[in-house]
């Protein structure tokens, strides 16, 4: 489970910038604290949405400590005309940096101090930054150097999930029957079909058309600004005596469409662009001509079903036994949809057995909210968005406004992992390392074959979680009363996808005062895409980044 975070784990994460800046403020924050923790008191007072507020104060005693050692080091390294670096005179340094700056310093280290040597006190399981509260500035200028002083801070913390087995260890939900699916048996019908068909070869002047296959030689070139054929592309990406058969989507976009017409004999040059996720990376999203030489156009005769196409797919099995294996094939995908839909139900469950005084750090709802942002975008690029497009969504608006309206389900996404992660605690689930290398190894190797880069640091967290998430999930089934339904009887509301009603939510987007009435809500409007399970929340939840930045991968008003 999650360890302890002693609160100095966030102290430097209080926001300083006018500070940090200063080369006055660098020379002073290099020097090692002395021990004064003796007499720093800090009493601890809860806040909404699972933060704490830390009140500190700082003796006198301590305060002298501190702006004694401020003026030592900064005595240290200042050039002052007149004397010797390290022997200039408190008078003279402080006329020289000015009592202003000399107490911006002072009260920094003075915060440094108060959070180091006070975070013991305070153990505390915390995500994000920590704030200070109120600006630097302003609460310097009111510092008087060795006088007792008091500031507060703000962090927020991990909850504890007030979750109780009783809540549920018998949870009743309803879950529409899944029907079998005919289109599925269909289509992997047809597919069999097709791919045990007889070939026909077309004779005389025949011109191909869609659905029929080819014979052909290619050989790929890069394209050249004016469209013609440049350097040879590697070998993976052409070849001899390739059959094609002429069904769109089958390859890159337009090779199939260029191909529509051509003769046995004939030769045609192609310009295509490689899609983003190629197979061969180095020519993602590349312009290229192939030159295609076909020597065969075919026509595709599609079996019977009998008991001769059942023994063409597996020797010796009857029409009735490959019926029987489709069906078997249909049904697990079923039941693979019905375990989806009896999870979204238990999760919505679990969540309303949580108190409604129940609250989520803020934190993490924007986290989520971020990452589901950045999928949208990322999402309308796969779908062919321009360029153009892309930016116009990439406004701290038009995120500041989604992040308003995805917030209730965010909330529920960000309760649901919490519960799950506790019904794992009480109940001693955890899955084990060779079920997550398994994974591992497999998504590896699916991510290569689809030639993108895999990354089994980044990888891994999501595996563990998911794997945990599905594990506690079933066993939440297994406990589970469910009534099965005709579809369409349990039908899920917008508050139960959502969290809210859809005029709670245009409400919450026309209420963003940073957003003006006139700009198009574009990347609110649009569907967020489906929750996905945050990692573990322990600290590496917390997040560098500020509240206003941008989400990964993006920048403000510009694209990938």
């Amino acid at each position: 489970m999650l360890a302890p975070l002693c609160l100095v784990a966030v102290a430097v994460a209080v926001s300083r910038p006018a500070l940090l800046s200063s080369p006055t403020c660098s020379a002073v924050r290099r020097a090692p604290h002395a021990c004064m923790a003796e007499g720093i008191k800090v009493d601890v007072r809860m806040q909404p949405k699972s933060s704490v507020a830390l009140d500190i104060d700082i003796p006198e005693a301590v305060s002298k400590a501190v702006h004694a050692q401020v003026l030592s080091e900064l005595g240290k390294t200042a050039k002052v005309d007149g004397f010797r670096k390290g022997k200039v005179p408190k008078e003279a340094l402080i006329a020289k940096l000015g009592m202003e700056r000399l107490k911006l310093a002072t009260f920094e280290q003075l915060i440094d101090v108060a959070m180091a040597e006070s975070g013991p006190q305070v153990p505390l399981q915390t995500c994000g930054d920590a704030r200070l509260v109120g600006e630097v500035e302003d609460l310097a200028k009111k510092y008087e150097p060795g006088k007792p002083v008091s500031f507060s801070i703000e962090v927020d913390v991990i909850p504890q999930v007030p979750l109780e087995e009783s809540m549920y260890e018998a949870l009743q939900v309803s879950v529409e029957k899944e029907p079998f699916n005919q289109d599925a048996y269909d289509k992997a019908l047809l597919t069999l079909r097709e791919q045990n068909c007889d070939l026909e070869e077309a004779e005389g002047s025949y011109q191909a058309q869609e659905g029929n296959q080819l014979l052909i030689d290619m050989a790929g070139f890069s394209a050249k600004p004016d469209g013609g054929k440049g350097e040879p592309l590697p070998a993976v990406a052409g070849g001899e005596g390739v059959e094609l058969h002429l069904k769109p989507g089958k390859f890159m976009p337009g090779l199939v469409e260029g191909l529509i017409g051509i003769r046995a004999g004939e030769t045609r040059d192609i310009t295509v662009t490689f899609p983003q996720r190629s197979s061969v990376p180095q020519l993602a999203g590349k312009a290229a001509v192939f030159e295609v030489s076909c020597s065969k156009v075919q026509r595709r005769i599609l079996p019977e079903v009998d008991d001769a196409f059942a023994a063409r797919v597996k020797t010796g099995m009857s029409c009735a036994e490959l019926d029987e294996k489709l069906r078997e094939g249909v049904e697990a995908e079923s039941e693979a949809n019905f375990r989806k839909a009896a999870h979204r139900k238990l999760e919505q469950a679990l969540v309303k057995a949580l108190p409604a005084e129940f609250e989520v750090p803020d934190t993490l709802l924007e986290q989520v909210s971020k990452d589901r942002f950045a999928g949208m975008l990322a999402d309308a690029q796969q779908r062919g968005a321009s360029e153009e497009q892309i930016k116009e969504l990439i406004t701290k608006e038009n995120y500041a406004r989604y992040l308003k309206m995805t917030a209730p389900m965010s909330a529920i996404q960000v309760k649901a992992d919490f519960s799950l992660k506790e019904v794992a605690r009480q109940q001693g689930l955890s899955v084990s390392r060779d079920a997550v290398e398994d994974e591992l190894v497999s998504m590896q190797a699916q991510a290569m074959q689809r030639g993108e880069k895999f990354k089994e640091s980044e990888a891994r967290p999501r595996i563990e979680a998911q794997m945990e998430r599905e594990m506690v999930l079933d066993w939440l089934q297994a406990k589970a009363t469910i009534k099965l339904v005709e579809p369409g009887e349990a039908e899920e509301t917008p508050e139960d996808i959502l969290g809210a009603s859809p005029e709670e939510l245009a409400a919450a987007a026309l209420s963003s005062d940073d957003a003006p009435a006139a700009a198009a809500p574009a990347a609110a409007a649009a569907p967020p895409p489906p929750p996905q399970p945050v990692p573990a929340p322990p600290a590496a939840a917390a997040q560098d980044e500020s509240a206003s930045a941008p989400p990964g991968g993006f920048e403000w008003g510009e694209t990938f």
